[in-house]
């Protein structure tokens, strides 16, 4: 395209070129002027070196007239709006790198408001123990019953019996609920007119942590999770009454003169987490399953005070503890021992049942590995440890009603020392 005619000059050529996308003017062997003297802004002398001056500025100007047309959308040459392929995929790199940084945040950021609610509830527990024992000059039972079974026949105390957290109900905003429970008959049914069983399935908020997931399974299976549980210190038979070395007995509570190591001391609740209600043996799944039956282990006991069933954090028990633990796992890892229940741990608030009731040991230390007992039957309950969804360890409450995170890389003795009432051992700082 030619913006301006040839004048007449040799050698002066005003050309734009349709495929040059800068839009540049092209003028082709211009040659200075030779004989100009400039004398003036707007003068030129001597000759026809002038003539020729004048032709290039007309050129010029007429390339100029023309690229503001082209610069107010007039012109063949305007620009498509929009992204390239490249600009897209730029842009969606640059959001997908933002959510990768952000998500875990986020997700941090949750973790730790349910772990502060997860803290207030045993703050909650804290307070209704030490209301109950004012109330009642003792804290609540890991389990209580009467004496009427459903056939007539006798109460079964290890069985059926009521958790300690039913106790606690009025202390916890829930006595409409304890108000309509006759604990002269057992949780799991509705017997003369009662409404224990229905009672028992009400889900009671302050009793599960929200980091579980268990808590939402069970509820969807009509059922009334518990995430806590009292501590029967190391002790490792449940049925053990005021022998027990920890805080919680069957039938009888403690009292605050009988924590002698101190209530500061002394763990009385903790973290337990929900089972998934599997039912099926599966060694894969381990590292997840909070709670396993097993037989053929043997029982959990040596040839001192107690028939055995109190443990002390000296080498000697220590050694026998792990040894005991190791042989239980490794009867479930190999399927020889599995008798056919796991996963029941939590199921019920209500439930002061040996597997399914909210109450632990302090044995091996809080989440190192599922809990473990060798058959049925009570007397040959083991091992039952604290456990979260938490990283790093569990929630503890203290008998002064303070809640501490306890690390899972706690000494073993000292957390055999934290779970005892009674053993006057030193801790120190913990």
């Amino acid at each position: 395209m030619w913006l301006a005619p040839e004048f007449g000059v040799a050698g002066v050529r005003c050309s734009w070129k349709k495929n040059d996308r800068q839009n540049r003017i092209v003028i082709d062997d211009f040659q200075p002027p030779r004989h100009a003297v400039r004398a003036r802004a707007s003068e030129y002398l001597v000759g026809p070196a002038p003539q020729r001056f004048l032709s290039v500025m007309r050129c010029w100007g007429s390339s100029v007239v023309v690229l503001t047309l082209f610069s107010q959308g007039d012109g063949p040459v305007k620009r498509k709006k929009g992204f390239t392929l490249i600009e897209l995929l730029v842009v969606i790199a640059i959001i997908a790198i933002l959510i990768a940084l952000l998500l875990p945040a986020v997700q941090q950021a949750r973790e730790a408001a349910r772990r502060s609610t997860c803290k207030n509830n045993l703050k909650q527990l804290g307070i209704a123990l030490h209301n109950y024992h004012d109330s009642h000059r003792t804290f609540p039972p890991n389990g209580v019953g009467g004496t009427t079974e459903n056939t007539g026949g006798r109460y079964n105390q290890n069985w059926l019996a009521w958790s300690g957290f039913a106790m606690l109900l009025p202390y916890v905003d829930q006595a409409p609920v304890y108000n309509k429970i006759d604990f002269n008959y057992r949780w799991d049914r509705n017997i003369a007119g009662n409404a224990n069983n229905t009672m028992a399935r009400t889900r009671i908020p302050t009793f599960q942590c929200p980091s579980d997931p268990g808590s939402s399974a069970f509820y969807t299976a009509n059922l009334s999770p518990n995430s806590y549980g009292l501590s029967s210190g190391p002790g490792a038979d449940w049925s053990m009454r005021r022998t027990n070395p920890g805080f919680a007995t069957l039938r009888k509570g403690s009292m605050v003169r009988d924590l002698t190591d101190g209530a500061s001391n002394t763990i009385v609740a903790s973290e337990l987490r929900i089972g998934l209600n599997t039912g099926q043996w599966d060694p894969t799944v381990r590292p997840r399953e909070p709670y396993y039956r097993v037989t053929g282990a043997g029982r959990l006991q040596h040839a001192n005070n107690e028939n055995g069933r109190v443990w002390r954090a000296t080498p000697a028990h220590i050694t026998q503890i792990n040894a005991y633990y190791a042989n239980c796992l490794s009867r479930y890892d190999s399927g020889s021992g599995w008798n056919g229940s796991s996963d029941e741990q939590g199921r019920f608030w209500a439930s002061g049942r040996v597997y399914w009731g909210p109450w632990f040991t302090t044995l091996i230390g809080p989440n190192a590995g599922p809990s473990c007992d060798t058959d049925n039957s009570v007397t040959n309950m083991s091992v039952k440890e604290p456990s979260s969804y938490h990283v790093g360890g569990v929630h503890a409450l203290l008998g002064d009603g303070a809640v501490k995170f306890v690390s899972e890389n706690i000494d073993q003795a000292i957390w055999i020392g934290a779970g005892s009432a009674r053993g006057g051992e030193s801790l120190g700082e913990w």
